[in-house]
């Protein structure tokens, strides 16, 4: 499978200005080969994408909605799937 973006992830590096968890300042985490698809990005199944984390892809970034999937063939896992929505600035 051709995977055409580079995708690279930002992960929230601890709390707000409120004590919030999870929702302070985010700083890159790693990058992986994947694609945009509507409202998901898809990835190759070994992708480090969490709940709480941005994805970067170009000049856009995304909040990631949930959790991550795994979708499976029936003899191994074959992509992740992460719902993402549009960040506005």
């Amino acid at each position: 499978m051709r995977f055409p973006d580079t995708v690279e992830v930002l992960r929230p590096t601890g709390a707000d200005e409120y004590g919030n968890p999870g929702a302070g300042p985010h700083a890159p985490a790693g990058t992986f080969a994947g694609f945009l698809s509507g409202d998901a990005v898809y990835g190759p199944p070994t992708a480090d994408v969490q709940r709480g984390d941005r994805l970067r892809i170009g000049p856009d970034v995304y909040d990631v909605e949930g959790d991550p999937r795994r979708l499976r063939s029936p003899s191994k896992a074959v992509l992740t799937r992460v719902a993402v929505r549009l960040r506005r600035r």
